[in-house]
């Protein structure tokens, strides 16, 4: 296949009923997990990179490794910004060749962020580069394991989603509909029938930040209802920190390198997962 644009990925999702999973790779074990487990289940794949985790790891240098993955996988992968807010941060990934980008301007007032989220359209768009935003705003923090809940009075409003959609030209809405970044406190309850109307009203692709701790059926419900692209990275970061824990009753001689490649497998098992909820499953074309 080839390396993609993310709107590509989910007008098909969005067209036929599943969804794409967007994972942070903040680390070669998780971008290794990640393109395993979509060859493996022929799954189409948006390998991520979250602004707040730029201080984990160099742009210029992680840019062409995520990039030359992308293209020699056998199934069709997006490499995606995700939660932009820095301009430079824009520039940079749109240089480096990212095929998509997220501007986060949701604790911005409304005309501040349509007017934003516009500049940045005509810029990314005018390289065939895609745009995800978001409206309403998803609590919690990106690679924070506090739980938190979420905000009703921060849910995406559907008539605001209709006319940010019409202002700006974006391909993909990020919305707050229930769910949270990190680990959710208590039992998330997504509000579907809201859902239901911003879909109608929006008519694009939309985007669940804070794929960790739904349930099942929440997943399926959200996708029923045009959720197109869900994003993952705390259950992830979970999975591979209790199979790290395990080390402590290892051999003193256990080997760094085996053990890390015992660590992707875990990681791997829950991409898999994720895949097979979303419905991504055999969907790469």
């Amino acid at each position: 296949m080839a390396l993609v644009s993310l709107k590509q990925l989910v007008d098909d999702a969005f067209q036929n009923g599943y969804a794409v999973g967007a994972f942070n790779v903040v680390n070669m074990e998780i971008l290794q997990a990640a393109l395993k487990a979509a060859e493996e289940n022929k799954s189409p794949l948006i390998l991520a990179v979250a602004e707040s985790h730029l201080g984990l790891l160099d742009l210029d240098q992680y840019a062409p490794i995520l990039l030359r993955a992308a293209q020699q996988a056998s199934v069709p992968v997006a490499v995606h910004l995700d939660h932009g807010q820095v301009f430079s941060n824009f520039i940079k990934a749109l240089r480096c060749g990212f095929t998509s980008v997220m501007f986060d301007g949701s604790t911005l007032p409304y005309e501040e962020n349509a007017a934003k989220t516009k500049e940045i359209v005509r810029m990314a768009h005018a390289v065939g580069v895609s745009v995800e935003a978001e409206l309403g705003h998803v609590t919690g923090g990106e690679g924070d394991a506090s739980p938190g809940v979420a905000d009703p009075t921060l849910f995406t409003d559907p008539e605001e989603a209709q006319q940010f959609v019409q202002e700006t030209g974006i391909d993909a809405l990020a919305v707050a509909v229930g769910s949270v970044h990190g680990i959710y406190k208590g039992t998330p309850e997504l509000d579907i029938p809201r859902l239901a109307r911003i879909r109608e009203l929006a008519g694009v692709p939309l985007v669940l930040h804070g794929g960790s701790g739904l349930s099942d059926d929440d997943f399926r419900q959200a996708i029923a209802n045009g959720i197109a692209k869900i994003n993952v990275y705390t259950d992830l970061s979970q999975a591979a920190m209790a199979k790290i824990r395990t080390a402590q009753g290892m051999p003193q001689n256990t080997d760094f390198g085996q053990f890390m490649a015992q660590v992707v497998d875990t990681i791997k098992e829950a991409v898999t997962e994720k895949m097979r909820i979303f419905g991504s499953v055999g969907k790469a074309k």
